[in-house]
């Protein structure tokens, strides 16, 4: 089994955090940055990635970041 994270983003102060995929979210950094690795890397770490346009971060669940299990037989078709 393999564990991808899964990821939040935050428009605006006020508004909720939302779900997004990971490539909404490569999508949003790639926008702004021409690396996206050294951004992606401060989300991988568990800090929230502060935009001009919005708030990136791992998603968190009781206290902690949450995972997606997959199980790599099922999606490989073994």
């Amino acid at each position: 089994m393999i564990t991808m994270p899964r990821y939040e983003v935050r428009y605006n102060e006020n508004e909720e955090w939302r779900e997004i995929t990971e490539l909404e979210l490569m999508e949003g950094l790639h926008e702004l940055y021409h690396q996206v690795t050294p951004a992606f890397k401060i989300i991988i770490e568990g800090k929230e990635l502060q935009t001009p346009n919005a708030v990136y971060r791992l998603k968190r669940q009781f206290g902690s970041y949450q995972f997606t299990d997959i199980n790599r037989r099922a999606s490989s078709g073994r």
